[in-house]
């Protein structure tokens, strides 16, 4: 199944889901890379006629925020897709869960899954074909939301000046780092906590396309270059989430652009690969 016929049948679950019902749509918390995914999810939904309500929870106060909409009783909600199942952030699933309690019109998109204890009524996609499937066995494959930006045939197409620099270095100094921040080489730039979930897709995307070539950990650094047709070079994060995605969804659609490093283990590796 190619890439947009993915994203195709997703639309129609969503619709099947919803059955006229108004869509509430909560885009996950998080950075900049959160970002670029509601940035693709809103042109999904635009694209596929899906008129809906955009709740943004944040990270504070989330049930009160849910409990109006779930008391109406004649809602789906659609929770974005993302990162926060793990033991790093868990927060998504526990959203969910509060969601699941009330209502089985819920719909889960594209995410990476390495919790226990997931919503039991939920549709969920998951975004790889690794170790997602074994968290979440009753789960779908679809590709992560933001890379419905590179295969939308509706809508206005973006084009990107060419680029004015060389390699830039889009190394994350986060929980998921695999090397200290102190560690990591002169000139890097976290790109994604210049952001957040509501953040400017569009300036993302051109932070990234002034350079001809990046090297990143950062997943959707990785997706937004491939979006604006530039080359990477990724390195896998300190768990599988990287690899599992580069395998299901990088490396069949992007190999050109797309190369998965060795897993570097140090600073000097780092600026090899730079």
């Amino acid at each position: 199944m190619m890439m947009l016929e993915r994203f195709e049948y997703l639309a129609e679950r969503l619709r099947t889901l919803s059955d006229g019902r108004r869509l509430v749509y909560i885009p996950n918390p998080g950075n900049y890379g959160d970002g670029l995914i509601r940035y693709a999810t809103k042109q999904f939904l635009a694209d596929f006629g899906f008129e809906h309500h955009e709740l943004n929870i944040g990270y504070t106060r989330a049930r009160y925020q849910l409990a109006p909409w779930l008391a109406k009783g004649n809602a789906c909600f659609l929770y974005g897709g993302g990162g926060a199942w793990s033991e790093h952030y868990g927060f998504a699933r526990d959203y969910c869960r509060f969601i699941d309690r009330v209502t089985g019109r819920l719909m889960v998109l594209p995410s990476t899954y390495a919790l226990d204890g997931l919503p039991k009524r939920a549709v969920m996609f998951r975004r790889d074909e690794a170790q997602s499937a074994g968290f979440a066995p009753h789960s779908e494959f679809c590709h992560d939301m933001a890379l419905y930006a590179a295969c939308r045939t509706k809508g206005e197409q973006k084009s990107w000046p060419a680029p004015t620099r060389g390699t830039g270095l889009f190394l994350r100094t986060d929980r998921e780092s695999r090397l200290p921040a102190d560690t990591l080489p002169g000139g890097n730039v976290d790109l994604s906590l210049e952001g957040d979930h509501m953040s400017n897709g569009d300036d993302f995307l051109a932070r990234i396309a002034a350079y001809e070539t990046v090297v990143t950990d950062r997943l959707h650094v990785a997706i937004g270059a491939c979006i604006v047709g530039r080359q990477v070079r990724l390195i896998t994060g300190n768990y599988f989430k990287i690899r599992a995605i580069y395998d299901a969804s990088l490396a069949p659609y992007f190999g050109d652009l797309v190369s998965l490093a060795d897993e570097p283990m140090a600073a000097d590796d780092l600026l090899l690969a730079s």
